[in-house]
């Protein structure tokens, strides 16, 4: 993807949220990256973890997304 128009459309229609959030599994603090993609169903995917090795995440992570619709 070294298409500069495609990155920034794709970044155009995504949100983005970093958070500082207690893991529950591993009882430390994890800095995430949070993504949406725009649109109604959307829901919030962890896309980086500094618990896990650059570029690895599990599945949904949803432990760490609690609430995250309300914050800003």
């Amino acid at each position: 993807m070294n298409d500069p128009e495609i990155l920034d459309r794709i970044l155009e229609s995504c949100s983005f949220r970093f958070r500082s959030v207690i893991c529950p599994n591993k009882d430390k603090i994890a800095h995430i990256a949070a993504v949406k993609i725009q649109g109604e169903d959307a829901d919030w995917t962890v896309a980086e973890c500094s618990l896990l090795p650059n570029g690895e995440v599990k599945c949904a992570m949803a432990c760490l997304l609690r609430n995250f619709d309300s914050e800003d």
